[in-house]
């Protein structure tokens, strides 16, 4: 058997695969593209599809890719990654559940659903996509990955925390680890007051004009702080930006904010209490003119023409289901989890809702929905390697609750710096795009990890062209240290940059 490759290809057949206990396979075909591979699709118990790539030339390591959003097809993320070209055999899956990604209703009083999606149906997936790889191949698999963005990295999170032996390597790239606080709670209380008339959505409270003097302002305080003047902050922390000090003296100029204005920008920075408790942390600054920023995830309107219903990339069913009426992303995913995962009623609304109870209600799903937990040792101690990466620019998930939850790690156990990371990248959105360089291999860096025991300290990130090719470069960081510009130098090259503390 030569390295990398197979002296005899496994023939493309369903008679090729053992039956397991609780899997239907569905069919069997051989594809040539992106690579020659044997695409696998089928069935784990009730309704949990997935997808498994195999390809000719195998290089003996499996990846698993993740959802996004609500899941609701099958999407793998480590195709993003050329994970087939690159002979892993990687599998997806729509986490038991058949819908669009913004849509939640398929949740509503079917806990078997809920399960699947909390954390179930991407175990239970893996595991058999190893065992039919294993088959396939005869030999065993060398190594096994996890890569998944938003939902995805949530499910990262999971994978670590609940099943540990799943994966050598984890990437949890802008995870979606709170579902109950964050996703429901947090955006419930950023769209009472950004659309109060719950009839009326044609336009939030902070419309373009308001939020284009907020964005304005931002960058006049803080874009230079870094030495650069180039519309990103590579440490929005060092930004001491108060919206408060735009609010009107007086009557409404197009130079001020109205006091419903502030109080509603405020709910996008601010923390999120509940009757005293901090519950989540707030939006960093630097986003607010992005149009994958706040107007995706947090104003827009009707009228604007928001395009929120296909922002999951990958989504090959995504066109099959129609999604939500919704003016923007976090005003389908705080009615979605709301409605359907915490109080099972489609009538629920966020208008009056006072949050009085909501801790006692969400009692019960958070121990299936939420990977919040911080105790890694099961997974470190058999060697395990854990990626977490986000934006600085990321309005879907804040880039302060990615933070947090490492904090909350390291505060658990220090000796867990030696095998979690986080990577923070400057003016970065959610999981790709923006102002800043987003492009990363990250299937490569887990590997590289894995492989070598080293764990980043700084890696390379790039702008990609039209034609997905290289387009100017900068180093992104391990938290803390951020990136700084050394002062002269061009400022598409990371060779102008150094990763300071």
């Amino acid at each position: 058997m030569m390295s990398g490759t197979l002296e005899a290809q496994p023939l493309c057949s369903a008679a090729t695969f053992p039956k397991l206990p609780d899997v239907r396979i569905l069919s069997v075909s051989a594809e040539k593209a992106p690579a020659t591979h044997c695409e696998i699709a089928g069935v784990i118990g009730t309704e949990t599809h997935f997808e498994l790539l195999l390809p000719d030339r195998w290089n003996g390591k499996f990846v698993m890719g993740g959802g996004g959003g609500f899941v609701g097809s099958v999407v793998n993320t480590a195709l993003w990654y050329g994970a087939l070209q690159r002979g892993y055999a990687t599998i997806g899956t729509d986490t038991g559940h058949r819908g669009n990604s913004l849509d939640a209703s398929w949740a509503l009083n079917n806990l078997e659903r809920v399960v699947s999606f909390g954390h179930q149906a991407v175990h239970r997936t893996a595991a058999t996509g190893k065992a039919l790889t294993s088959a396939y191949y005869e030999r065993d698999i060398s190594r096994s990955y996890f890569t998944g963005c938003s939902r995805g990295g949530g499910q990262a999170l999971m994978e670590a925390q609940r099943y540990p032996d799943d994966f050598d390597g984890i990437v949890a790239g802008a995870p979606a680890y709170n579902w109950t606080v964050e996703l429901g709670a947090r955006n419930a209380w950023v769209n009472q007051a950004m659309y109060p008339d719950a009839g009326d959505l044609s336009l939030a409270v902070i419309g373009p004009q308001a939020q284009q003097l907020i964005g304005n302002a931002v960058m006049d305080q803080c874009d230079t702080l870094d030495g650069l003047k180039d519309g990103i902050l590579n440490n929005p922390l060092q930004c001491k930006f108060d919206v408060s000090s735009l609010t009107c003296d007086g009557r409404k100029t197009k130079a001020c904010l109205t006091e419903q204005e502030v109080g509603a920008a405020k709910r996008i920075y601010d923390d999120l209490y509940i009757q005293g408790e901090r519950m989540f942390p707030g939006m960093p600054v630097g986003a607010e003119l992005d149009p994958l920023g706040w107007t995706l995830w947090f104003t827009g309107g009707l009228n604007l023409g928001t395009h929120v219903e296909n922002f999951q990339e990958g989504a090959r069913a995504g066109s099959e289901f129609p999604g939500p009426v919704t003016p923007n992303a976090h005003f389908a995913f705080g009615n979605g989890v709301m409605k359907y995962l915490v109080y099972n009623d489609p009538d629920w609304s966020y208008v009056g809702y006072t949050f009085e109870t909501f801790k006692a209600d969400v009692a019960r799903v958070e121990q299936t929905l939420n990977a919040t937990n911080p105790d890694l040792k099961a997974f470190r101690e058999r060697g395990g390697k854990l990626l977490i990466w986000t934006g600085w620019g990321d309005m879907a998930l804040s880039p302060l609750g990615t933070i947090e939850y490492y904090e909350k790690v390291l505060r658990h156990d220090a000796g867990a710096a030696e095998d979690v990371r986080l990577i923070m990248m400057p003016g970065v959105a959610h999981c790709a795009g923006g102002t800043g360089p987003y492009w990363v291999n990250f299937l490569d860096e887990i590997d590289k990890w894995v492989s070598s025991g080293e764990g980043p300290e700084q890696t390379t990130a790039y702008w990609l062209s039209k034609s997905k090719q290289p387009d100017g470069s900068r180093p992104v960081c391990a938290y803390p240290k951020y990136v700084k510009y050394n002062g002269s130098g061009n400022p598409r090259d990371a060779s102008s940059f150094t990763c300071s503390d």
